[in-house]
């Protein structure tokens, strides 16, 4: 991120004290005042874009109190109409509330039981009263949505929207269609509304690997995982992604770097040598991990989230599910033991596909992806669990050589 990188100007007005000036002169215009507020989160697209999440409360006219998900932005490239502009230190940072992200035309019907319950009428849906729990939202991203239907027909979680930019609802869906038709267990396509840029995808049954780890449940034998690996290599993606973007590590650190500036030239060292990634280049997932794997009596069932899914560095994926698996202790830690033996089992498994190094070039930038997270989610100990992180993943780098 260079000097003049608009989000490394006004990040700080939009992380610290000062957001309280940036949002209420946003929300005025309304005729609404701040009571209150909160930083929920930092999603940092490294020389592209920064969007701060709060949990806002505001008073109106009459000084009823409302409680609101309001979003700051900045953004090198322009934004559709509709959110507020203000200026901070010359420079536009656009605010909107949840949700009415101007990236997200969808978002908006989504959220809506009226309106959903519409679409699903419409996509050959069972019919029922729709309930909604928005399960995941990255801001100019993505949101995913769970719906579930009371009714004669269905009773409980029945599938997922996931509202996305401009056609990737439409490509997505091309994706699932193709990893399903190669035998991999991702969820089936419900329909798409290519217009709202909104994916139905059926819920499946099971629990996430995490959880189950983190229960004392059984899990699959780590070469049950490996299976996945081999499922995903062969299917024949003609929408899929470039996961090496996404699981490039010399991506973060910039941003670790200016979380923790004396640990900068262990930061480049370790994400040089986790790039230095070779071996197998194959169709993967693109972001494999714990929370992306359904189990059910010790057998995986289902693998979610493969928005990411495309030709990729098998040891970046394989590295990332290890890593995660490991990070699972830090919090659970009465299950710590259990889950790093699991995680060395299941790198072990992988040396049938792959070399170890390799693996641990990809497990050392999935570290480094970790270590933003504390600070993202703005955990209260997030600076000491961020350099935890780092160390783990100069422990694979050094693997890795």
């Amino acid at each position: 991120m260079s000097a003049t990188d608009p989000a490394l100007l006004v990040g700080p007005h939009l992380t610290g004290p000062d957001a309280a000036e940036v949002l209420g002169a946003a929300l005025a215009p309304a005729g609404l005042r701040i009571d209150g507020w909160r930083l929920d989160s930092v999603h940092n697209r490294v020389g592209r874009s920064l969007s701060a999440l709060y949990a806002v409360r505001v008073l109106d006219g009459d000084d009823q109190a409302h409680d609101l998900a309001i979003v700051a932005h900045v953004d090198r490239k322009s934004v559709p109409d509709g959110p507020v502009e203000v200026t901070v230190d010359g420079v536009s940072v656009w605010v909107w509330r949840f949700p009415n992200d101007p990236f997200l035309p969808g978002l908006p019907s989504a959220t809506s039981a009226g309106r959903v319950r519409e679409l699903l009428d419409g996509l050959g849906v069972v019919p029922g009263r729709v309930g909604l729990e928005v399960r995941a939202y990255r801001p100019s991203r993505r949101a995913v949505i769970e719906v579930s239907i009371a009714g004669e027909e269905a009773e409980g979680r029945v599938l997922y929207l996931k509202v996305l930019v401009g056609d990737r609802a439409s490509r997505l869906a091309t994706v699932h269609r193709e990893l399903e038709a190669a035998g991999v267990p991702v969820p089936g396509v419900v329909g798409v509304a290519p217009e709202q840029g909104i994916l139905a995808i059926r819920a499946l049954e099971g629990a996430t690997l995490r959880s189950a780890l983190a229960e004392g449940a059984p899990v699959p034998p780590p070469e049950a995982l490996v299976a996945v690996s081999e499922r995903l290599s062969r299917a024949p993606l003609s929408e899929g992604a470039d996961p090496t973007r996404f699981a490039d590590p010399t991506r973060h650190v910039t941003v670790l770097a200016d979380l923790c500036p004396d640990l900068r030239g262990q930061l480049e060292e370790t994400a040089a040598i986790a790039r230095g990634i070779v071996g197998p280049r194959v169709p993967v997932h693109g972001d494999l991990h714990d929370a992306q794997l359904l189990v059910l009596d010790g057998e995986v069932v289902g693998v979610l989230d493969v928005d990411g899914a495309g030709e990729g560095w098998l040891g970046q994926d394989a590295g990332s599910l290890v890593a995660h698996l490991e990070a699972i202790g830090e919090v659970w830690p009465a299950v710590d033991d259990r889950v790093r033996a699991y995680a060395a089992e299941v790198a072990t498994a992988y040396r049938r596909l792959l070399d170890p190094r390799e693996l641990a070039r990809g497990a050392a930038g999935a570290w480094l992806g970790l270590a933003t997270g504390p600070y993202r989610v703005q955990d209260a100990g997030w600076e000491r669990f961020t350099r935890q992180r780092i160390a783990r993943a100069a422990a694979w780098a050094e693997r890795a050589r």
